[in-house]
């Protein structure tokens, strides 16, 4: 080997482990985060915040060049893998109601298809809420 040649290879030995890194850094993207909820409850005259965890992240997609108008297009989003439900009692209930609120945690994450039947696909909302005493839980 000449000696350019020798110095190419030792370059490209050199970047193997920082491209393998970043393809394995991409593949962690979609994880579990913290969020919060605020919760709104007319009945109660209450308005509220809950710290939960939810999935965010981003997942490896390609677009294809076409897209036939038969066969389906299919996008992987980060979603919960598994979860588990708390629940609080909302401040404030008169007696007699039900002043329990139950949500989801997320437990683990996973990039997949979102399964539209049970879940809100769309990106969460950025938006302020409209309560203006927040009670934290």
């Amino acid at each position: 080997l000449t000696c350019m040649k020798l110095m190419l290879v030792i370059a490209l030995l050199m970047l193997l482990p920082v491209l393998v890194g970043a393809e394995s850094e991409c593949k962690a993207c979609c994880d579990l985060t913290n969020i919060s909820i605020t919760v709104e409850s007319e009945e109660c005259g209450s308005c509220f915040t809950i710290s939960t965890m939810s999935c965010a992240g981003l997942c490896q997609t390609q677009e294809r060049a076409y897209r036939s108008p038969v066969a389906p297009y299919f996008q992987n989003t980060c979603n919960f893998r598994e979860w588990r439900y708390e629940t609080v009692e909302l401040p404030g209930c008169p007696p007699g109601l039900d002043s329990s609120f139950t949500y989801p945690v997320a437990v683990s994450c996973e990039c997949s298809q979102c399964d539209t039947d049970s879940t809100d696909c769309g990106a969460l909302s950025t938006q302020h809420s409209s309560c203006l005493a927040h009670t934290h839980y």
